[in-house]
């Protein structure tokens, strides 16, 4: 039991950067790709 809490602390701080929020987010922001990113026509764009 001892060599599995020991060797389970050196794994901590990656456990603890996966689950960071801004870890998720990068990611989300990373996989969704530029489709999710609304493209402005020029149609809906207001004439000065």
């Amino acid at each position: 039991m001892e060599k599995k809490l020991n060797s389970l602390k050196y794994f901590a701080p990656l456990v603890q950067i996966v689950l960071c929020p801004v870890t998720i987010l990068f990611l989300w922001t990373l996989f969704t790709g530029p489709e999710s990113i609304p493209v402005v026509k020029e149609e809906l764009v207001p004439k000065e």
